[in-house]
């Protein structure tokens, strides 16, 4: 069986700050080049990186952009593009998108010398126009995700993997699922050789790989060090997903495609899994060790291939893949990311924009409508208004990453001579305390348990926490100015008031964690 691991890149990571780019990049990005080039120099693999990270790479780190450069020049290292600024495709409009990938295009030729084949979609969202906007910006290979296909229809209706859509399919919006309630045979001839035929574009135009869960969470909770989740069982899993039948060629597996920040830091590991959302992006320097004992373990059993190589090399199903509209990831819905109270709020703006814009483009020069372009979709950042806000989960949007959407919309606003605000709903400050509320309700509730402890600590951190939200959650200012737009500062000051309050009483649950179906030896309950 041959080896694909593909490093996804992420800047413009939820909860991740531009204080800490260059320790990301240097903990993460650097160690994984590094570990690579020095340990495994003819090992392939894959980087991904959107156009506004490779960017922001050049300019605070040049010397790790020379690096991957080196790295991809020598055919060590595949690179995979995706959209500039890691927009949900199937959220907004076609056109909007083919804009968004060809601004990383730009990138790319700029800082690398190419135009890259393999192409990234932001977590695997899926409307039936994500091909075609693929294909006509230049790529010939896709990543897909097998549980959103076999979890998928064809347009008649008829689901494309009957057996596991019977067991796995749901219409209820999940934030994410990992409960993997079909037992997926090892041989799996989806996940080991390519698809050459994609619904939505001209057959032998574009072909797609499938990820599957089932191995690239693994990898992630193997990183991250979760209980049950060992090197031994990784490779068990991996050995398990590598069996093929006897009649078949030689295919490869994607041990490998999520998030690089997983490699070397915790990513948003401890917000997600832990209730820590105050630690995150933290080095975690097990990680250069743990990258080298699975690719010496994997090139004893197998090859390393990149993405490209698999796509083009391989024998293909000629079967159509098709995806359902809405799917993505996870078990969630591309719309879930659309969702987000956030996202509510800006939509209406952002239409505005386009609209208007639309209007006047023609009467534009090229290089200014280019630019506003340019900004409009960067507003389009899915982690700028992620995560979701829910009863079970209720997280908050960080205000650095809804600064970003904001400025970059409000300037593409001001570039195409403003736009009508009266048309905007008046919800600014309602969004922002749908966005806080819950967490402040449950700090609330912590704070006054903590007044009654007798504990002369305690008792004072709870007395400035239940100031701190007090103050926060008064909004008579605000109800006296412009409710059309929620500047990021008004949102800064009330979100970070309640990061301190939360900080003072020792963190609240955030989430209740159960895992189901990745690991039978992980009991459901526990918790890191």
């Amino acid at each position: 069986m041959k080896y694909i691991v593909i490093f996804h890149a992420n800047l413009n990571y939820a909860y991740l700050t531009p204080d800490k780019y260059e320790f990301v990049i240097r903990k993460s990005y650097e160690l994984i080049l590094d570990t690579m080039t020095t340990r495994f120099p003819d090992t392939k693999y894959v980087f991904e990186a959107s156009g506004y990270t490779l960017e922001q790479i050049s300019i605070i780190t040049p010397d790790v952009l020379g690096k991957l450069k080196t790295a991809v020049d020598s055919g060590q290292c595949e690179f995979m593009g995706s959209p500039y600024a890691h927009p949900m495709l199937p959220n907004f409009p076609e056109e909007d998108g083919v804009w968004s990938i060809r601004f990383s295009n730009e990138i790319y030729e700029k800082y690398l010398g190419l135009t890259p084949s393999s192409f990234w979609n932001p977590e695997c969202g899926w409307r039936s126009y994500v091909p075609k906007q693929v294909a006509e910006t230049g790529y010939t290979n896709l990543i897909g995700d097998f549980e959103a296909y076999s979890r998928s229809r064809t347009p008649g209706g008829t689901p494309n993997r009957p057996e596991i859509f019977k067991e796995e399919y749901t219409d209820d919006q999940t934030f994410y699922d990992f409960s993997f309630k079909y037992d997926l045979q090892g041989s799996e001839k989806t996940i080991h050789f390519p698809f050459e035929n994609v619904g939505g574009v001209p057959k032998g135009s574009l072909r797609l790989f499938l990820r599957t869960d089932r191995v690239a969470q693994f990898a992630v909770r193997y990183f991250m060090g979760m209980p049950g989740y060992t090197f031994e069982a990784y490779m068990d899993l991996i050995k398990k997903f590598s069996q093929q039948k006897a009649d078949e060629p030689e295919g490869a597996l994607i041990i490998y495609a999520d998030d690089a920040e997983y490699v070397g830091t915790n990513g948003w590991f401890r917000l997600k899994y832990q209730n820590k959302p105050d630690h995150v992006f933290e080095q975690t320097p097990e990680s250069r060790e743990k990258l080298v004992r699975l690719v010496e373990a994997c090139k004893k059993i197998g090859e390393f291939i990149t993405f490209d190589e698999a796509c083009g090399k391989l024998p293909a199903i000629r079967d159509t893949i098709y995806f359902d509209d809405d799917s993505a990831w996870h078990g969630a819905k591309a719309s879930t990311w659309a969702s987000t109270p956030m996202a509510k709020l800006l939509r209406p703006w952002q239409d505005l924009v386009r609209e208007k814009l639309k209007e006047i483009e023609a009467e534009l020069s090229g290089e200014l409508v280019h630019k506003i372009w340019y900004h409009l979709t960067n507003s389009y950042n899915s982690d700028g208004q992620w995560p979701p806000t829910l009863p079970e989960a209720p997280h908050i949007i960080h205000p650095e990453n809804y600064r970003y959407c904001f400025e970059n919309l409000l300037t593409a606003e001001m570039l195409v001579g403003g736009v009508d605000r009266s048309r905007l709903p008046s919800e600014a400050v309602q969004t922002m305390n749908s966005i806080l509320k819950m967490q402040q309700d449950l700090i609330v509730g912590k704070a006054n348990r903590l007044l009654i402890s007798k504990q002369d600590g305690d008792v004072k951190n709870a007395r400035l926490a239940l100031d701190l939200i007090s103050r926060s959650q008064a909004i008579q200012l605000l109800e006296k100015m412009d409710q059309k737009i929620l500047y990021p500062a008004q949102y800064a000051a009330r979100a970070y008031a309640l990061m301190e309050a939360r900080r003072l009483v020792g963190g609240i649950p955030i989430e209740k964690i159960v895992e189901t179906g990745i690991t039978d030896n992980l009991d459901a309950s526990e918790n890191v």
